[in-house]
């Protein structure tokens, strides 16, 4: 029995980590007359990045951007990132039961987590915040 519970330990344990950070992400494909794709493109791959670099175990499942009739609820970050422009992307992501974040729940999947990205003109995109 305990032979058995060490094996299925250890299968959790490589499962948890086979598939880190943003490998197997689906991205959902939404048009906009604000953003080309490219734009669009770019702030997802820094997203998908903080999920690469992250040592928490959180995995990226989905990822989205949230849609031009909805971006004017965040214009207010432009004025206070003293940035030209403001993106908002969605994304579902699991947390690992391994995971030592303190914030979040571990073993929970989170569905529609939103990440808030704000950029001069010429610069990358840079997450000024998360959650919500």
């Amino acid at each position: 029995m305990k032979k058995a519970i060490a094996i299925l330990l250890l299968l959790a344990c490589l499962m948890s980590f086979s598939s880190c950070g943003s490998r197997s992400v689906k991205i959902v494909d939404h048009s906009s007359e604000i953003y080309s794709q490219e734009d669009i493109e770019a702030a997802m791959k820094v997203v998908m990045q903080a999920f690469d670099e992250s040592s928490e175990l959180w995995y990226l499942l989905e990822l989205s951007y949230i849609g031009d009739d909805r971006m004017e609820d965040y214009q207010d970050y432009t004025e206070r990132e003293e940035a030209d422009e403001v993106i908002v992307l969605l994304s579902d992501f699991y947390i690992s039961i391994f995971s030592d974040s303190p914030t979040m729940n571990t073993g929970s999947k989170y569905e529609g987590f939103g990440w808030i990205l704000v950029r001069n003109e010429g610069t990358d995109w840079r997450i000024v915040d998360r959650g919500y």
